[in-house]
């Protein structure tokens, strides 16, 4: 079985390289991205948005792809320390649920695109969200690597669902031109809005816990697949059952 995963693995891996080669081809580079701020919006979402996707976290949970580092999984993500990511967009349940809040997440990214960046005029389809994240920092978690970037999205939007006394640590950061790490306050209901291919990254947690929305937006199908799909045309099998057997193959590595 596990052999079998793995080559399923593989083959949707080289698949989602060729359908991603053409639709990437006039996205940002590294080069062009680092200039660009970040944009923070005080305040976007209220206290009852942020307390219902909360609620639906809580309720559709076991329905819900994800991936994550837990204190004996050390091995299933990216991240480092306790971060737990649960993909909202599985089967499309976002959107189902919360129709307004997709939308009013969308209209601010195209907003703030517009009025700074102009990215999504380059592109050459419709610009949807490719995932939307729920994740759950605990202590220990980060994304220490100053070079982090969303490849393959154009804009994303991250919007804090914690108060900020909640926990301490976890600071969002992005690596500027000139070498320097800039820091961001980030409150509850807050948004922040940045060009999908600029670095960034978060500090250690010390203390609590730390919940953030993530919404990438990219050139491409809107996916419901239960992961971060990185086929930007045709079908992706990738299921909520596809998740857990990925995350109990990375347990394993973990053994080993």
């Amino acid at each position: 079985m596990v052999a079998a995963y793995s080559l399923q693995q593989y083959a949707e891996y080289t698949s989602a390289v060729d359908s991603s080669a053409q639709a990437e081809r006039h996205l940002p580079l590294s080069a062009e991205a680092q200039p660009t701020q970040v944009v923070r919006i005080p305040g976007l979402l209220s206290a009852s948005e942020v307390e219902a996707i909360h609620e639906l976290h809580a309720e559709l949970k076991p329905q819900l792809g994800s991936a994550g580092r837990t204190g004996g999984n050390q091995a299933a993500a990216y991240r480092n320390g306790k971060w737990e990511t649960s993909y909202l967009s599985t089967d499309g349940l976002f959107a189902k649920h919360m129709p307004e809040l997709r939308a009013k997440l969308m209209e601010t990214a195209r907003r703030v695109d517009e009025e700074n960046w102009g990215l999504m005029r380059r592109a050459e389809s419709p610009v949807v969200p490719r995932c939307v994240e729920y994740h759950t920092v605990e202590p220990g978690g980060s994304l220490p690597y100053p070079t982090h970037y969303d490849a393959g999205s154009l804009v994303t939007i991250d919007v804090m669902l914690s108060n900020s006394d909640e926990y301490a640590g976890g600071t969002f950061g992005t690596l500027e031109c000139d070498g320097s790490m800039k820091h961001y306050p980030f409150e509850k209901g807050d948004a922040l809005v940045f060009v999908s291919h600029k670095f960034h990254c978060v500090s250690e947690l010390t203390r609590g816990r730390r919940n953030v929305l993530v919404m990438e937006l990219w050139e491409g199908v809107e996916r419901e697949c239960a992961h971060r799909c990185e086929r930007h045309t045709g079908p992706c099998g990738h299921t909520a059952r596809a998740s857990f057997w990925r995350r109990a193959l990375s347990d394993l590595a973990s053994d080993l």
